[in-house]
């Protein structure tokens, strides 16, 4: 099977590379492009349009409709399966013989299809998907999108086992890592593909603290509604900023009305001048699974960073920040940083260390190994 060439079946279109799912995919083909790879990419497209920016990294880039309507909340399949299962997308595929690398358990449909059974299929575990949707429930608010929730969660729970189909399973962290190889014998850690600062010039540090990501998104409102409502204190000797992505009018109200700068949708260059100066970054998550971009960003970019133990769960960076879950250890923290002087032979060190751990060349011929290593 010749294996200068990879299909990968992304969940959506990953340009503008802006959000963590589609950094990961983006880069990924980036980094297998440069390493002498022909991508050819398939996209799931549900609003972002077509992109001609895709075409310089991908040899050969296809678009599919995803079909979200009502009757596929009823399916058997998880909704995010079911809505991305393209006859279209199985034709193409079946053009050659090449890898096919699946991103996340959504773009699995045909992952066990007896046409396929014949070549070489990896997974990209984006997360353990039915964690990631339970931990979603229990923070939603929404009584709708509760139920949603819960719901998805229990449907891919049960659909999980397809990744028995899989040749190999790529995991994003290691306690993701421990999961797959404990229950399917299975899994290789490829860490998370994302450009990291390479910016030598001097920080201009300002005296606030921010808190950034996406705020459409309830675990992001959750975090940045307890810093807020259980940590932040008026008399505080920092400013605070949130910054990111479609607010509600509510979290907008409720940010306006405690004093609390809010910029919205800043664009790449300004959420990165965001975070690059900010006296800290303040990284809370009551989200366990996968890794969180914001917080490989942060610490490529900014300077201290302060981030609670589920954030840095399996995820080896916990000597690059400073530590803080209970409300009281968060005040604390933020009071001694506040007041500390910057460090950036450590900032610099630190940004060293991260370009080892996440050199997107390095860990692409990870996965050009394992496919020749796979034996159809």
């Amino acid at each position: 099977m010749k294996t200068d060439s990879v299909h990968i079946v992304s969940f959506d279109v990953p340009y503008p590379a802006d959000y963590g799912g589609a950094i990961d995919v983006y880069y990924k083909c980036k980094s297998l492009t440069e390493s002498g790879i022909k991508v050819i990419l398939h996209c799931y497209e549900y609003g972002r349009g077509k992109q001609s920016e895709l075409e310089k990294i991908a040899e050969k880039v296809y678009y599919y409709q995803r079909k979200k309507t009502v009757m596929a909340f009823f399916s058997k399949l998880p909704f995010i399966v079911e809505t991305r299962k393209s006859k279209e997308l199985l034709n193409n595929l079946l053009k050659d013989n090449f890898p096919i690398l699946f991103e996340g358990i959504h773009t699995t449909y045909f992952l066990n299809h007896p046409s396929l059974k014949n070549r070489i299929r990896l997974v990209r575990a984006h997360n353990v998907e039915h964690d990631y949707y339970k931990k979603l429930a229990e923070v939603e608010t929404n009584f709708l999108k509760k139920i949603f929730f819960k719901t998805e969660a229990r449907k891919l729970e049960k659909y999980e086992p397809i990744l028995e189909s899989s040749d190999e399973i790529l995991a994003l962290t290691e306690k993701d890592l421990n999961y797959f190889q404990s229950k399917y014998r299975k899994g290789v850690f490829i860490p998370v593909f994302s450009p990291l600062n390479t910016d030598q010039s001097e920080r201009n540090v300002g005296n606030y603290a921010l808190y950034h990501g996406n705020l459409s998104v309830g675990e992001n409102e959750f975090a940045l509604r307890y810093l807020v409502n259980e940590v932040w204190e008026k008399d505080f000797p920092l400013d605070f900023i949130a910054a990111g992505k479609n607010p509600s009018d509510d979290l907008i109200k409720f940010l306006k009305e405690r004093n609390i700068k809010c910029i919205i949708n800043p664009n790449h260059l300004e959420m990165n001048q965001l975070i690059r100066n900010a006296k800290i970054n303040l990284l809370p998550t009551f989200q366990s699974t996968g890794i969180k971009l914001k917080l490989i960003n942060s610490l490529s970019n900014g300077g201290f960073c302060l981030a609670n133990s589920i954030m840095l769960e399996g995820t080896g960076l916990e000597k690059f920040c400073y530590l803080a879950d209970t409300p009281q250890e968060w005040k604390n923290e933020i009071l001694k940083l506040a007041d500390k002087n910057d460090d950036n032979e450590v900032f610099e060190k630190r940004k060293s260390e991260l370009q080892k751990i996440f050199n997107g060349r390095n860990n692409a011929k990870k996965i050009i190994e394992i496919i020749k290593n796979i034996k159809k």
